[in-house]
């Protein structure tokens, strides 16, 4: 027990060091925050994937949506970040209340083909409203105002305001799985007969956890539009919906930290592949292959499971 509690106080402080020092050790500052940015929307999808078992391939769609949001805010309604992100988050809830509850009702694969057609719709959407989205050439000039005293237009300050909303979203997702709540979920993933037996309702469980999770993508869409000072029509894609279930998965599901490690070493991964070669999706392929095949539970929780065995 206390070599556990040690690799355990060893590895916050490893991982603690490492976010800070992360601007300096990436090859550029803006890398280190979509890193952080997109182990946020691995969170979120987590407590839907890992911890409820509801595998959603339209997850995207709540990432755009809250990218679409803040931007929008930014440009025609506030200059208020926290405001902005807020609105961003609130138009992703609003359109997850209903989709959640359309595709709970359905189970396994059914599940997953419905959130994907909802999202399509959604990317369809965006496509044609042209005038409000700028269509296929994203939403241009997405503002990155001041954040009271702190001027968040530097790269490095950004990093860290990112990385303060990171430890936010990794404390609530903590206390979320590890509430009574979060025990439910863990229950109807292993067996949702018998926690329907004991009184829960799947059903109203599964759309709470639906709704925090797209809060979560959102969330870090709304930092993503930020980041990149415009909103690509990509985010709300398939391709986007199908990367973070790698994430989760190459990270280990189920386990919060092993998505987020999955999540920002497949940023990185990509990144620098890209500015290698041209075959890089090749090599991404491969890559997520042999993880998959060498890490069956995620590379974290495999990890974990060896180091406290030797």
């Amino acid at each position: 027990m206390q070599l556990k509690a040690r690799h355990k106080t060893a590895g916050i402080i490893v991982g603690a060091a490492l976010l800070l020092a992360a601007p300096y050790l990436a090859p550029y500052q803006a890398l280190a925050t979509q890193m952080l940015i997109f182990a946020i929307f691995a969170i979120g999808f987590d407590i839907l994937f890992g911890y409820t078992g509801l595998l959603s391939f339209g997850h995207a769609a709540f990432f755009g949506l809250g990218a679409y949001g803040t931007g929008l805010s930014l440009i025609h309604l506030t200059s208020s970040v926290p405001l902005a992100l807020g609105l961003g988050i609130l138009l992703a809830v609003l359109v997850a209340v209903p989709m959640g509850f359309l595709s709970t009702q359905r189970h396994g694969i059914y599940f997953a083909m419905v959130t994907l057609a909802f999202a399509q719709l959604i990317y369809f959407i965006a496509f044609q409203w042209r005038s409000l989205t700028g269509g296929d050439d994203g939403l241009q000039g997405v503002p990155r105002p001041s954040l009271g005293p702190v001027d968040l237009s530097s790269d490095l300050v950004y990093y860290y305001f990112v990385l303060l909303m990171f430890i936010l979203a990794l404390v609530v997702g903590v206390r979320v799985i590890r509430s009574p709540f979060g025990r439910v979920l863990q229950a109807l993933r292993e067996n949702g007969d018998r926690a329907m037996s004991v009184g829960y309702d799947p059903r109203k469980y599964k759309l709470i956890s639906f709704v925090i999770s797209a809060g979560f993508a959102a969330l870090a869409g709304g930092l993503y539009a930020m980041l990149q000072n415009f909103v690509p029509l990509f985010s709300l894609g398939l391709d986007l919906s199908g990367e973070i279930v790698l994430m989760t998965l190459v990270g280990g599901m189920g386990t919060i930290y092993g998505p987020v490690v999955g999540a920002m070493a497949i940023v990185y991964v990509k990144d620098f592949l890209s500015s290698q070669t041209d075959v890089w999706p090749l090599i991404m392929g491969l890559l997520y292959v042999v993880s998959v095949m060498t890490f069956r539970r995620g590379v974290v929780k495999e990890l974990k499971e060896r180091l406290l065995k030797s």
